[in-house]
């Protein structure tokens, strides 16, 4: 077994470290739990208000570290992104009195679960967050846990992308009553079908939507139709639909929307889309902010 590499902990910290040493920035440096615990003893941390993580090896151990530790009191950014975090490490953050400044949260790509989403979305810590990434195996269990707090209440962006998420976890997006802020949502990766986005669609409380992004949903024609056809979608500026099964019919249906008068990005790319349809897009009234719209070669009949 070969031996560990010996990481300079305090240079890294030095070069990671901004100019007015409020941020630090240790991602991709292939960190380990023992690698931060020593970031975690050096008092040059004391005061930052984001630490970047992202891409990283640290798990339950150093991450239970870091939310107990009282240097970190002022973090308003924690960004955690790929590493090996599970329920045990969201507990210990969503408790901990540190964290009460936190208004952003990425979790994604970790080995998060029901009983994490939980953890968040009874915390009475993070009630502050704004951007919450969380996963990567919440089901619809987990979402509707977090689409039913109490206390987060203050998200304008939300990133639940693969998670196993099918109809009724969209469902109980769409109904929830503490979502009302979000601008940005992202799906990407999960199993919403038809059903699902008709909800979504259909939801006052997505009326203040930016950006909207499902790559990876099998939401078919007829969630194609319950987009065009939204009264709540108005203020989308960004429809991201790659590889949603779309077809012809579903590029034309959207092609033919009147409700979408902000949109200024749509991408259709792996949907099928003839050239024909394609051409529908080009100088359309019903999209006078349009800027892009992303398609790959179309196989289907005009």
């Amino acid at each position: 077994m070969a031996e560990k590499e010996v990481k300079d902990i305090d240079n890294l910290i030095d070069q990671g470290l901004n100019e007015d040493k409020s941020e630090l920035d240790l991602r991709e440096k292939e960190l380990d739990d023992e690698d931060l615990l020593e970031v975690l003893a050096s008092d040059k941390i004391k005061g930052i208000t984001a630490l970047f993580l992202e891409f990283n090896e640290v798990g339950d151990k150093s991450i239970i570290a870091l939310a107990e530790c009282e240097k970190l009191k002022f973090l308003t950014a924690l960004n955690l992104f790929k590493n090996k975090a599970t329920d045990e490490s969201v507990k210990a953050l969503a408790k901990s009195k540190n964290m009460l400044n936190l208004s952003e949260l990425i979790l994604s790509d970790n080995e998060i679960g029901v009983e994490g989403a939980k953890a968040v979305a009874t915390s009475t810590i993070l009630g502050n967050l704004v951007s919450l990434w969380l996963g990567d195996k919440l089901g619809d269990e987990g979402v509707e846990a977090l689409a039913t707090s109490e206390t987060l209440t203050h998200i304008t962006q939300l990133s639940l992308y693969r998670n196993n998420i099918g109809n009724e976890g969209a469902i109980a997006i769409a109904n929830s009553k503490n979502l009302s802020n979000l601008t940005e949502l992202n799906l990407n990766w999960n199993f919403i079908e038809g059903e699902g986005m008709e909800a979504l669609a259909g939801s006052e409380t997505l009326s203040n939507l930016n950006q909207l992004t499902l790559t990876f949903n099998p939401i078919g024609w007829r969630g194609a139709e319950a987009i065009a056809g939204s009264a709540n979608f108005r203020e989308l500026t960004l429809i991201d639909l790659y590889e949603t099964d779309l077809g012809n019919m579903g590029a034309r249906t959207l092609a033919q929307a009147t409700n979408l008068p902000n949109l200024q990005t749509l991408v259709l790319i792996h949907n099928d889309v003839s050239e024909g349809v394609q051409a529908m897009f080009t100088d359309n009234k019903n999209f006078p902010k349009l800027k892009d719209v992303y398609f790959n070669p179309g196989k289907g009949e005009e």
